[in-house]
C-alpha cells in the first residue's frame, strides 16, 4: 500500500487543527468504515483499504468486503474474517469461538484476530510534539503527558488475554514502543507458553514444519502444512508437547503456534523480543489458519503511515489470498467483525424443511388472506375510535321527550285561553263531568244558561218607509 506524502502530513496536522478549534479530534478505536474508520487515528480504514486491493499475480483476484453483525450459516461463505475487538471478552466468548472453529474446518479460511489495546494516541502526540511549530509545541507536550499518565494507570491493570485454546497474549510490564510509529502491549505465545518447534523454543516462522518435510528435518522446513499421516508421525516424536498429543486420538486437536514476525523489545524489558504476528493452524482445520496481531496499535490508521505498518498490512493481504479459494469468479469475500463486552448474535438454522407453527400459520396461504382482511378492518376500526385531542366542544340540542317542554306548551295555551280563571274552570268541569263531584275547593257552580231574546222581524212597510 502506497500512501501519498500529503496523506502522511495530513494525519500529523489533525492535532494542529484540533488545538486551533478547526476540527474534532477523533480517537475512536476499532472502526473500519464510516467517518471514524477513515478519520480516527485509531481507526482501521486504511487496513480495510489494503485488504480490499486484491492481487494481480499470478491471476487477478478481486475482493468484496462487508461488515459482519451476526454469525450465521450464511456468513460461512466468507473466505476471511477480520475480528477487531474493542474490548475483551465478549459475553458469549465460548459460543463465538465454537462457531469460528466450525467455520475454519471448512478449509481455505483465514481468521485475522487483532488484540485490543489503547491504540496509537500516545504515539501520535509524541511525534506531533516533535514536528509542531514552536508556539504550539507546549500544548502538544501537555497532551502527551496526559496520555502517558493514563497509560501508566492502565499498565498496572493489564492482564493476559487468552482466547479459547488458540493462543495467549502475554501482557508486557509496560507498553513497548516499536519503530515506525507503532507500539504493543502484548507478546504472543501458544496456549502452553511456547511455540511448537523441535527444539521447544520460540523460533522464527521459517523454522516450522511443512508438508514436504518429516519430523527429523522439521527444524529446517519452510512455511506450510503437514498431511494427516505426517502429523501422526510428528505427534509420536519429540516435536510436540507430550501433554497435547499423548495418543493418536487427540492429535487432530493440536494447535500449531508459529511466530511469523518477532521484533526486538526495549532494552529494559523482561524478554529480548516480542512476537507481533503469529499463525495458528491445526490438522482439523485443513488449510485454514488464524493470524494474530499482538496489538491494535500496529495496524491503526496512524501506524500505517509508517513503512513497518504498511508491510504488516500487505503481509496479511498476501496470507489471505494465499489460503483463500477465489473460485471461478476470482473473488474473495472478507468480513470485518467488531465486538465489545456485549454478546455477538450467533444463529444457526435447524436441519430439514422449515415449517410454520402456531401463529406463524397466519402468514401462510390461504390464512394469509383472512389475516390481511382482518388487519385492514382493524385499522379502519382504530381510525373510527381514534380519540380527538383538545378541549371539549359544547353542542346545543333539544330532546323531544322533555316533559318540561310539555308543561311550557300547556301553560302557553292556557295563558292564551283566559289565564288562571280559564284553568280553574277547566279543572272544575273535569271534576263534575268525569268524576261526578259537586262540591270541593276546585268545583265551581255550574253556569246558568239564560234564554236569549227572540228577535222579531220588522214590518216590511216600515222598513221601506225608513
Amino acid at each position: 500500500m502506497n500512501i501519498p506524502q500529503l496523506t502522511r502530513i495530513g494525519l500529523l496536522c489533525v492535532a494542529t487543527m484540533t488545538i486551533a478549534g478547526c476540527s474534532r479530534f477523533d480517537t475512536k478505536f476499532g472502526e473500519t468504515a464510516g467517518s471514524s474508520g477513515q478519520k480516527s487515528i485509531n481507526g482501521f480504514g486504511a487496513l480495510r483499504t489494503t485488504l480490499e486491493e486484491g492481487i494481480t499475480e499470478p491471476a487477478p483476484v478481486s475482493v468484496r468486503s462487508r461488515n459482519l453483525m451476526r454469525l450465521s450459516n450464511r456468513e460461512k461463505q466468507n473466505d476471511a474474517i477480520v475480528w477487531i475487538p474493542k474490548s475483551w471478552p465478549p459475553a458469549n466468548q465460548k459460543e463465538i469461538t465454537d462457531w469460528m472453529d466450525r467455520w475454519l474446518k471448512q478449509g481455505d479460511r483465514t481468521l485475522v484476530f487483532i488484540v485490543p489495546d489503547e491504540g496509537s494516541t500516545e504515539e501520535y502526540f509524541r511525534e506531533a510534539a516533535e514536528i509542531a511549530p514552536p508556539m504550539q509545541r507546549l500544548a502538544y507536550r501537555r497532551r502527551l503527558a496526559k496520555q502517558i499518565n493514563e497509560r501508566l494507570m492502565t499498565d498496572s491493570e493489564r492482564s493476559d488475554l487468552r482466547v479459547a485454546d488458540w493462543f495467549v497474549a502475554d501482557a508486557l510490564p509496560y507498553r513497548t514502543r516499536l519503530p515506525q510509529r507503532r507500539s504493543t502491549d502484548f507478546t504472543l505465545q501458544s496456549r502452553t507458553g511456547s511455540s511448537v518447534t523441535k527444539s521447544g523454543s520460540k523460533d522464527s516462522f521459517d523454522d516450522m514444519p511443512t508438508k514436504e518435510t518429516t519430523p527429523d528435518d522439521a527444524a529446517n522446513a519452510s512455511d506450510g502444512e503437514l498431511t494427516e499421516e505426517q502429523w501422526e508421525d510428528v505427534a509420536a516424536s519429540d516435536l510436540f508437547d507430550p501433554d497435547k498429543t499423548t495418543s493418536k486420538t487427540n492429535n487432530k486437536k493440536t494447535r500449531d503456534f508459529m511466530p511469523v514476525v518477532t521484533e526486538p523489545a526495549a532494552p529494559s524489558a523482561e524478554t529480548d523480543t516480542v512476537t507481533t504476528l503469529a499463525r495458528i493452524s491445526s490438522p482439523s482445520w485443513k488449510d485454514s489458519q488464524i493470524l494474530v496481531v499482538s496489538s491494535g496499535g500496529l495496524l491503526t490508521n496512524f501506524a500505517l503511515t509508517g513503512d513497518e505498518g504498511r508491510q504488516m498490512a500487505t503481509r496479511l493481504n498476501g496470507e489471505i489470498h494465499r489460503v483463500g479459494d477465489a473460485g471461478e469468479e476470482a473473488r474473495l469475500e472478507i468480513a470485518f467483525l467488531s465486538s465489545d463486552n456485549f454478546p455477538i448474535p450467533v444463529s444457526s438454522a435447524k436441519p430439514g424443511v422449515p415449517r410454520s407453527n402456531g401463529w406463524e400459520l397466519m402468514t401462510e396461504m390461504p390464512l394469509a388472506l383472512i389475516t390481511m382482511h382482518a388487519a385492514f378492518l382493524g385499522i379502519v376500526l382504530c381510525l373510527m375510535l381514534l380519540p380527538i385531542f383538545g378541549r371539549p366542544r359544547r353542542v346545543r340540542h333539544s330532546r323531544m321527550a322533555d316533559f318540561g317542554s310539555h308543561l311550557s306548551a300547556m301553560a302557553t295555551l292556557m295563558r292564551r285561553g283566559g289565564g288562571e280563571g280559564y284553568a280553574h274552570e277547566r279543572i272544575s268541569q273535569y271534576l263534575r263531568q268525569v268524576r261526578g263531584e259537586t262540591t270541593g275547593p276546585w268545583v265551581m257552580p255550574a253556569p246558568v244558561k239564560t234564554a236569549e231574546p227572540v228577535k222579531t222581524a220588522e214590518p216590511v212597510e216600515q222598513v221601506r218607509s225608513e
